[in-house]
């Protein structure tokens, strides 16, 4: 009787300290896949967020390579999208880290040397959005 009794002692002490040791392993596994989940978040958002700034270059690019021959009419057009689409950057740009940063001011550097050559060319631009509203009497 005392030899079983020692018997299913050490067995329970068997079976807890394997239960440990599993649980143990399983929540480190947990916390090991939680973490490479956040990183992979993370990397997909700074890739999301150069993204945007690669796409901002590019089209700072293109439009870059038609100041020669832009109108006056064109170039208002392509200020007015160029405001638009660096508003919508800035929102973003608190989340930023110091690459990004730089990356963003380096776009915004070679827009603003586009945009006194065009200057140079075609004169000081006012960009004026007039909502004329006449209505004719006629009697």
């Amino acid at each position: 009787m005392k030899v079983t009794s020692k018997l299913k002692t050490i067995g329970i002490a068997f079976a807890i300290g394997a239960f440990t040791v599993a649980c143990n392993q399983e929540t480190a596994q947990e916390t090991n896949q939680e973490i490479d989940e956040a990183q992979t978040e993370m990397s997909h958002e700074n890739m999301d967020m150069n993204n945007d700034i690669d796409e901002f270059e590019a089209w700072v690019q293109t439009n870059a390579n038609r100041t020669e021959t832009a109108t006056k009419e064109e170039w208002l057009e392509t200020r007015r999208e160029y405001k638009r689409r660096e508003a919508e950057l800035e929102a973003k740009s608190s989340t930023w880290d110091e690459k990004t940063r730089e990356e963003w001011q380096e776009a915004k550097d070679e827009w603003n040397e586009m945009e006194n050559k065009v200057q140079k060319r075609l004169g000081d631009i006012k960009d004026i959005d007039v909502d004329v509203d006449v209505k004719k009497e006629n009697n």
